[in-house]
């Protein structure tokens, strides 16, 4: 059977979330550029089912390794490689997004998400936390500079292709049926709703 390769119908999330730790500037790079992310509304982190692994990250190129699992690591492919992570995000809009990294201040943000995340009731409930990222303080680690990244957990939310997958799925149907959702769940226009579902 033939491949395609960008197809239009590809499922796969194109967007991706950056950062300028120094100005503490957060967007996503989309198909469309880049945008802003609205801080009032933060965004969501998978933090439960992040990977960790090694990544090189260079002009033109990334190479991403991933582990079996956090406390089992593999042998470093090359010196150019540092230990990194990716994680599923969705944006208040419902769109999803993929963030990775492997500098020193972005690993410790997501080591402090989840360590502080999975105290908390929602993550043991299987929701995933909306953050507000509130401040990048500089320090200073051995002869360079990193940031030290301040957030706030917002909320809890279901996570989206659960909510998604919750119709297609075989079993029992509920009493009341509900069509599935054509379209990504919209982003609510009231700031103080729940985030974007």
């Amino acid at each position: 059977m033939p491949i395609t390769f960008g197809s239009a119908e590809s499922t796969a999330s194109s967007n991706f979330i950056r950062s300028n730790l120094p100005q503490n500037k957060w967007w996503v790079k989309a198909e469309g550029g880049d945008e802003p992310i609205d801080m009032e509304r933060g965004f969501a982190i998978d933090i439960k089912n992040v990977t960790f692994g090694w990544l090189h990250i260079d002009v033109g190129m990334r190479d991403w390794q991933a582990w079996p699992s956090p406390s089992q690591s593999t042998p470093r492919p090359s010196d150019s490689h540092k230990q990194g992570f990716e994680v599923d995000c969705w944006l208040s809009d419902g769109r999803e997004a993929s963030m990775s990294g492997n500098s020193y201040g972005l690993g410790q943000f997501i080591a402090k998400l989840y360590n502080k995340a999975e105290t908390a009731d929602e993550f043991t409930a299987g929701k995933i936390p909306v953050i507000q990222v509130t401040s990048s303080t500089p320090v200073v680690i051995g002869k360079g500079t990193s940031y030290d990244i301040g957030f706030n957990i917002r909320s809890w939310i279901d996570k989206p292709e659960a909510i998604l997958e919750e119709g297609a799925s075989g079993g029992t149907p509920p009493v009341k049926a509900e069509a599935a959702p054509k379209a990504p769940p919209k982003a609510s226009e009231d700031a103080d709703t729940d985030f974007g579902f």
